[in-house]
């Protein structure tokens, strides 16, 4: 086998023996946390905020980095401005803006489900409007994944410029974040997907 398989059975191997550990941790945290003794009660309470503190950190993170990647909206729509006529520089900086909200309602609506959803390994079937989702975490998650969307839709726009009306396109931008982009995202970075690594 390529030795690149090998490093990533290994670093596979490897997360998973730390996923049984830190399990095995939880499980004994929880045995002293009910134990009842006072020293026990503290570090119960010490351990919940440094996972919340840990979970806010993430939480930042993902905002972050979702806001950079979402900065490259603002680059192509400066690459397409400069690569047409000054009278349709208006025309592709709405493109670039309907990639950002129709890339939204595509996502949200059926995107998000395609790509992340329990289902089988071609596409995913639950969390339609991501209706069970309701922490901060949950929300900055779908974010981040949606930035990724949006950004993936808008690469199209250049190639389109001056040659394509703009209701052609929306739809054109809820078809790629809706379908075409989900199925791709989960065929490869879902751990289910059948083009996966990490797929069983």
């Amino acid at each position: 086998s390529p030795p690149g398989l090998d490093i990533l059975k290994n670093n596979l191997l490897l997360t998973m023996i730390d996923s049984l550990q830190a399990a095995d941790a939880a499980r004994r945290l929880q045995d002293i946390c009910e134990s009842g003794d006072e020293l026990a009660i503290v570090a119960c309470e010490t351990a919940s905020t440094v996972s919340d503190a840990f979970t806010n950190i993430d939480t930042f993170f993902l905002l972050f980095a979702g806001a950079l990647v979402f900065l490259m909206q603002a680059g192509f729509a400066m690459l397409c401005a400069g690569s047409v006529r000054q009278k349709n520089v208006k025309n592709i900086m709405l493109k670039n803006l309907l990639d950002a909200c129709g890339g939204a309602v595509g996502f949200w609506s059926v995107g998000f489900a395609f790509a992340y959803g329990e289902g089988n390994t071609f596409i995913g079937a639950s969390e339609f409007f991501i209706m069970n989702y309701t922490s901060g975490y949950d929300y900055i998650t779908f974010f981040f994944q949606w930035a990724f969307a949006a950004t993936a839709a808008t690469i199209v726009a250049g190639t389109v410029a001056e040659r394509c009306k703009m209701a052609a396109y929306l739809c054109y931008s809820l078809a790629l974040t809706g379908f075409v982009y989900p199925v791709v995202v989960r065929s490869i970075w879902a751990s289910v997907g059948f083009l996966s690594a990490f797929n069983p």
